[in-house]
């Protein structure tokens, strides 16, 4: 029995959403569930990552329906914890940070802590629950007593402790690794300059390309020449393109500890920056 991830993701959606209290609403992308804000502010209030329910579902297919139920009932009981009081105190652990959009902190830039990434992303930062997370306001930093620094420390060293699954395909010379743990902070680990290092100290070919199309992967790509850069260029715009949160539809080159977007020459592209065919 073949699993429809259309069908289990529009169950969950139906479920919460006959349940939720006026002022929130319930949407899903490819990736992920959020609950929104409808009043008296939009905005989002949890995301809830849906790979673990549908590996559990194409795992079990006889169980999707109580699987569903199930999922429901956890997203649930997250929106009746986020509605409550919410503390930054004693959640040092829990806080982790995750990129956005630029655009997504340009609509509200008083509201978020945030900081600057690249020209496309974002630096956010949010407290996990297990089964999601809530992004932080300043007013709940205020109400820590933390700086904002302090909050980027806690949330890299928590970072730091998740483990890098890795998944590897080779095309032609080039050697792509898919950093996709499903946790909600795949593309934060870009983030981690000692993965990045060891990534290019290892690499064999002309450029190590870096890319975060969406939140739910980071791409690290071992490229030879150009051909390997035009590669990159199409899978990172190919895994964007299909996100309902795309990030950035530009891969990067990592180049002395720093993200260099790059373009590549294709018909309807003005010609970009690409390593030389060795």
């Amino acid at each position: 029995m073949k699993i429809d991830r259309n069908t289990i993701m529009q169950s969950v959606v139906d479920a919460i959403s006959s349940r939720l209290p006026d002022g929130l609403r319930c949407t899903a992308g490819e990736a992920s569930l959020q609950i929104m804000r409808t009043a008296p502010e939009e905005g989002q209030l949890v995301e809830v990552p849906l790979a673990p329910l549908y590996a559990r579902a194409e795992k079990s297919p006889e169980k999707a329906a109580s699987l569903v139920v199930a999922f429901a009932e956890r997203v649930l009981a997250i929106v009746r914890g986020q509605l409550a009081e919410r503390s930054l105190q004693g959640a040092q652990e829990r806080v982790y940070p995750v990129l956005r959009h630029a655009s997504f902190v340009k609509r509200d830039p008083d509201r978020w802590v945030f900081q600057p990434h690249t020209e496309e992303t974002s630096i956010l930062y949010a407290i996990d629950d297990q089964e999601g997370y809530h992004l932080i306001e300043k007013g709940l930093l205020a109400q820590a007593g933390w700086t904002g620094e302090e909050l980027h420390q806690h949330a890299m060293r928590n970072l730091q402790r998740l483990p890098v699954p890795q998944k590897r395909q080779q095309v032609g010379p080039n050697q792509i690794t898919f950093i996709a743990p499903g946790d909600g902070y795949a593309a934060s680990r870009i983030l981690l300059a000692p993965l990045l290092e060891e990534m290019r100290r290892t690499a064999q070919g002309d450029a190590l390309g870096i890319a975060i199309p969406h939140g739910d992967v980071l791409i690290i790509a071992d490229l030879h020449g150009k051909a390997g850069a035009d590669l990159l260029a199409r899978l990172t715009y190919d895994f964007a393109s299909k996100s309902s949160r795309p990030l950035s539809f530009l891969p990067f080159f990592y180049e002395g500890g720093e993200l260099v977007p790059f373009l590549t020459v294709s018909h309807d592209r003005k010609p970009g920056r690409a390593p030389a065919d060795s």
